[in-house]
């Protein structure tokens, strides 16, 4: 994890390090867990939002978007973007089978009330 930390933490820079390349024969057994979504709550978010369908994946990745950017600009506080997401799926409409159109509406719905939503 300190490569992908040291990413975010020089973005959009690479800063320099000596971590040695990670060897998979290393490890020839790797194993995973079920995530844990009462933690990882946006991990939650996307499961109900695949669940309920429609335009509502579409509607969480533009709050995302949203609130990342804001996080990144010292906008909102790293616990504040589930928040952000949370709040914009609950107030954009829910369209069942939506058209291209309806995406692009979508899109541009969740990203104002995102915004809306982020401190200045």
């Amino acid at each position: 994890m300190r490569l992908p930390i040291q990413y975010a933490l020089g973005f959009p820079q690479r800063l320099p390090n000596s971590f040695p390349r990670f060897n998979f024969m290393d490890f020839p057994s790797l194993t995973f867990e079920q995530a844990d979504v009462s933690v990882f709550r946006n991990l939650s978010m996307a499961y109900e939002a695949m669940r309920q369908g429609g335009n509502v994946p579409c509607v969480l990745n533009a709050a995302n978007e949203v609130a990342v950017e804001a996080f990144l600009k010292g906008k909102c506080g790293f616990v504040e973007m589930s928040c952000i997401i949370e709040q914009t799926i609950g107030k954009c409409g829910f369209i069942a089978s939506p058209t291209f159109s309806d995406y692009v509406e979508t899109d541009r719905e969740a990203r104002e009330v995102a915004q809306s939503l982020i401190k200045a």
